[in-house]
């Protein structure tokens, strides 16, 4: 029998230190996991929260320029209440703020068409504050004209349409009705204004370079000139014929004209001395007065080159700056009577441009209208020496002394319905809205009204002046009413 030997006894250490290592590996690694998760999260939130910041910074700057918008559509609803302009501007504000968002996140495929855009809506915008701005110099002007009468200087030309005048009452606010902003062509560069009547009846359509048009007086609506100032002028310019006064030292201007011409052009017998008439009227009191007048050589005045010159300058120069306005003149000023005018009798079609033969015609009667309007056939003057002079003296005639009467309540000569409708004629007379009315008389004739200069006057079949102001009162006593019965006039 083989040696028996106790073999030794093996412990195995390793296995339990490699768990533990293991172990101990993996607790480190989840900390520092753990640990790295923290931080990255961390991380994202302090991203996220400067995304937050970013994407709040980004719609504040976005909706700055919506803001100024709205606030441009608020002061343009302040200044007109009957336009509602936040309706028609909405759509484009939302627009711009979504333009806006996309520029600053950079969101566009196509950035150069997006900022087209915005400039496009930057100008409509500017454009309706324009025309918004543009709106009190239209009713400065429209008013004006309209306060001053149909068919006078400086007032609405007759040729003007009713429908046209009826738009631009709503426009002004002297009527009611309905104004509405839209885009034609939805093109927002193209800012229309639609005018209608009260019940929603289109009248009329501005867009916003006519309403510039119309705030300066230029076109649309027509305004007859007023020569005054330019009639005036031309007397400054031919002082050897017209007196003038001198301005005072140190201000600027034309010598202003007195009304009369100089000693030069009044007329004078063969041996040059000024013919004189004498004038002698004896009022109601026994007592003589004596004028003298001298009579004014109009056709010396006539025969001056240089005057003849500058008149056939205004003329031409008047239809070269504003030749509808001439052709306005002609039509409502020198076609109708005016004191020694006649009046031509003819008129120009408004609505067509003077030819070669239309632009003598205005010019000739241009003149002869200034002559016969602007020139006194006599002329006032200081009692002369009588060696100096060629005397010519004329009949007494006497005075009479003129009383107002109060005019007493009488029978009405006409039925309360005709009295009614000639009260209504007069005061569109009175207005300017018409220019000439006849009313019946008691025996079966007419009496003729005429609106001349600003006011009213009656004249025969002939057009020859009867009365050359006709008042409220005299109406009343005419229509045989109580002088309680109020008028205009």
């Amino acid at each position: 029998m083989g040696a028996y030997s106790n073999p030794e006894t093996y412990i195995d250490t390793q296995t339990s230190q490699s768990y533990q290592r293991l172990q101990d590996t993996i607790s480190g690694s989840f900390a520092k996991v753990a640990e790295s998760y923290s931080a990255r999260q961390k991380e994202i939130r302090t991203q996220l929260e400067e995304n937050a910041k970013q994407i709040k910074a980004n719609n504040m700057k976005a909706q700055e320029r919506a803001f100024s918008y709205y606030k441009d559509v608020a002061k343009a609803g302040a200044s007109d209440p009957t336009i509602d302009w936040s309706k028609t501007y909405e759509p484009l504000i939302k627009k711009t703020v979504n333009i806006n968002l996309g520029d600053v996140n950079g969101n566009f495929e196509s950035k150069q068409g997006a900022m087209k855009e915005l400039a496009e809506i930057d100008a409509s915008v500017g454009n309706m504050v324009n025309m918004i701005a543009t709106f009190s110099g239209v009713g400065t002007v429209y008013t004006g004209a309209m306060d001053k009468g149909v068919g006078v200087e400086g007032g609405a030309a007759s040729s003007n349409d009713p429908k046209f005048s009826s738009a631009m009452d709503v426009l002004t606010q002297r009527m009611p009705g309905i104004k509405e902003p839209y885009f034609k062509d939805a093109d927002p560069k193209k800012i229309m204004l639609k005018i209608s009547d009260k019940e929603g009846n289109i009248i009329q359509e501005f867009d916003a370079d006519q309403i510039k048009k119309l705030a300066k007086g230029e076109g649309l609506f027509r305004i007859i000139p007023n020569q005054t100032a330019e009639f005036d002028k031309l007397k400054s310019t031919n002082s050897t014929i017209f007196e003038t006064t001198p301005v005072k030292p140190g201000e600027k201007g034309d010598p202003i004209p007195t009304g009369k011409v100089t000693a030069d052009y009044l007329v004078k017998d063969a041996n040059g001395k000024p013919v004189v008439e004498v004038n002698e009227i004896v009022n109601t009191g026994g007592y003589k007065m004596q004028t003298f007048s001298q009579k004014v050589d109009i056709e010396a005045i006539k025969a001056d080159t240089n005057f003849q010159a500058t008149l056939t300058a205004q003329a031409i120069g008047l239809i070269k700056s504003n030749q509808s306005g001439a052709i306005d003149f002609y039509n409502d000023i020198m076609s109708n009577p005016k004191g020694r005018w006649k009046g031509t009798g003819f008129s120009f079609d408004p609505y067509k441009p003077f030819d070669e033969e239309g632009t003598k015609k205005f010019v000739e009667d241009y003149k002869e209208y200034y002559i016969n309007t602007q020139i006194p056939p006599t002329q006032t003057i200081q009692k002369p020496n009588s060696n100096d002079v060629t005397l010519i003296e004329r009949a007494p005639k006497p005075g009479k002394e003129k009383t107002v009467k109060t005019p007493k309540e009488t029978k009405p000569l006409f039925t309360s319905n005709e009295i009614a409708e000639y009260k209504t004629k007069f005061e569109k007379l009175v207005g300017g809205k018409i220019m000439k009315i006849a009313l019946p008389t008691k025996g079966r004739g007419k009496r003729y009204f005429e609106y001349m200069d600003g006011k009213v006057q009656e004249v025969d079949s002939k057009g020859d002046i009867l009365n050359d102001k006709v008042t409220g009162e005299e109406f009343r006593a005419y229509l045989g009413v109580t002088p309680k019965a109020k008028l205009k006039g």
